[in-house]
Formats: C-alpha cells, sequence, structure tokens
C-alpha cells in the first residue's frame, strides 16, 4: 500500500512533467524557419510516422504526384498536410486510394469530392487533370476557409460546394468535434458514439442528382465520397445519376455492416466490386 509520501511525490512528479512538456511545446511552436530545416532533413533520412507526426509546422507546403504533377497546400499543423509533406503522395495517408484517384482523375470530365475537407482530393485531380470540371462539397464554415485557401493558393478553377450531400437536399444537423480542425464531422448522429463537446450547426444539404439536374451537367464521371458513415444516404441521393452515367466511385467504408449496405446497393444497380481491374489497370495494388 503506498503512503501518502509517495503519493504526494507522484503528484508533484506528474505536475512537474506536464510543466516540462508544455514548455517544450510553446517553444516549438516559436521555433523559425521549420519548414526549411524539415525539407533538408527528408532530403536525407526517412522517418518513421510516429517520429514525424510531432514534427509540424505551419506553412505552404508543395506535394508532388507522378508524372510530373503537383500541388500546393496550406500546412495549417493538422495530420493529413503533416502526413503528406513527410511521407509524399501515395506514399502515406490513404495511400492506395490517392494513386488509384490520380489514375482515374486522368481520363475524367466532371470530378466530385464529396467530404471534401481541405481539399486533397479535389487538388490532386486538379494537377493530374487541368481540364476537368472539379466540384468540391464541404459544409463545415471553419474547414471551407481552409479549402478555398488551398484552392487559391493554385489558382484552380475548382468550385466549392457548402453543402453536405445526403438522401434530400434542405437542411440537416452536422455533428463536429469541438476541436481545432476535424476529420470525422459527419451527418450521421450515430459516427461520433454519443460523444461529448459536439458542435451541431445547420448546414445546407444536396441530393447529387438535383445538383446535376439543376447544374446540366452532361457527364459525372468520377467520384470519392469520404462522409463518415454517412455514405449509403450520399448514394441514394444519387438517384439516376447512377445509372445514366455509370460513374467511377472511391469510397470510405469505416465498418463491415456499413460494406455491405454500400454492396448491396450497388448490386441493384448491376455495379460489382472488384480489387484488381481499375487498379491493375493504374499499376495499383489493392489488397
Amino acid at each position: 500500500m503506498r503512503s501518502a509520501y509517495e503519493l504526494e511525490s507522484s503528484k508533484i512528479t506528474a505536475l512537474m512533467m506536464n510543466a516540462i512538456l508544455t514548455f517544450i511545446c510553446r517553444e516549438y511552436a516559436t521555433l523559425p524557419f521549420k519548414r526549411h530545416v524539415f525539407e533538408m532533413l527528408r532530403r536525407y533520412v526517412r522517418l518513421p510516422a510516429n517520429t514525424y507526426r510531432h514534427l509540424h509546422f505551419v506553412a505552404p507546403i508543395v506535394i508532388a504526384m507522378e508524372d510530373g504533377a503537383r500541388f500546393k497546400m496550406h500546412h495549417f499543423g493538422a495530420q493529413v498536410e503533416n502526413d503528406l509533406f513527410w511521407s509524399g503522395y501515395g506514399n502515406g495517408y490513404e495511400a492506395t486510394s490517392l494513386r488509384l484517384w490520380a489514375c482515374l482523375a486522368t481520363t475524367a470530365d466532371t470530378i466530385f469530392d464529396i467530404g471534401a475537407n481541405t481539399g486533397v482530393y479535389a487538388l490532386a485531380a486538379k494537377a493530374i487533370n487541368a481540364k476537368a470540371h472539379v466540384f468540391a462539397f464541404e459544409p463545415v464554415v471553419s474547414i471551407t476557409g481552409r479549402l478555398k485557401s488551398n484552392i487559391e493558393l493554385n489558382g484552380f478553377d475548382i468550385e466549392i460546394v457548402p453543402a453536405g450531400v445526403s438522401s434530400s437536399s434542405g437542411e440537416a444537423v452536422m455533428y463536429i468535434p469541438a476541436a481545432d480542425h476535424s476529420y470525422s464531422a459527419s451527418l450521421n448522429v450515430n459516427m461520433l458514439g454519443g460523444q461529448d463537446n459536439l458542435v451541431e450547426p445547420i448546414v445546407q444539404t444536396v441530393r447529387i442528382d438535383a445538383f446535376v439536374k439543376d447544374r446540366q451537367l452532361a457527364s459525372a464521371d468520377l467520384f470519392k465520397i469520404d462522409t463518415e458513415k454517412h455514405e449509403v444516404d450520399v448514394l441514394i441521393g444519387f438517384g439516376d445519376v447512377i445509372t445514366q452515367f455509370r460513374s467511377l466511385v472511391l469510397i470510405e467504408i469505416l465498418d463491415q455492416q456499413l460494406g455491405k449496405r454500400i454492396e448491396l446497393f450497388f448490386l441493384d444497380f448491376g455495379y460489382f466490386f472488384t480489387k484488381s481491374l481499375k487498379a491493375k489497370r493504374c499499376g495499383v495494388s489493392v489488397h
């Protein structure tokens, strides 16, 4: 049984460690030229993710793709930009999806990035296919601001649609973690599992078939859907777009139950899932 002295000593040690960590973080944040130092470091050393995730900064970065394509992003100090900076496009963050996306985007005329966040997929599509008409759907106001900054940084004519995509057009509650930046905001109340400290704004929603009709689009070739367990509702909102355009769809599936529902949805429209056909054509290994 620990004595009162030992317990008090442990508390003091914990407080001292917390103070030291706070000091280190504060001093690290004020260090100048971090980007330039890190750029030199990554030329010679390939750091593991559990190391470079602590080495972040705030500054514009250049993301190089294959075939000489590249795009810029503001590094806001968040996870995705940091991973792209240290590992490169198609090597760390969503590696397989990004490499497949770049290949599919080369021949697409009209591209939809649904759940765009700060725009990695939309920017990559435009960088690889300058003639494509790219729509980036993002309903969270604070994130849309960062998305807009990234588009302007590149001078791309990507159109931001400040709305969530769903099974109906109108308004809905968005569930957003109260953090500086979120990758898990969702129209699905179950996504965050009763998490505390949520921001719940009302956002605009739109069905894809209504959007395509309203814009009188002649094609809808390629979609990326990443809507944090709201994907089935997004697909319901496609309506006859599925059968009319036979679009290619890259979709995030977070669990087996959701995956089964999505598979059944596509089977009803004569689609089938494949790990190999398009991926092999693009030289991408999918597991």
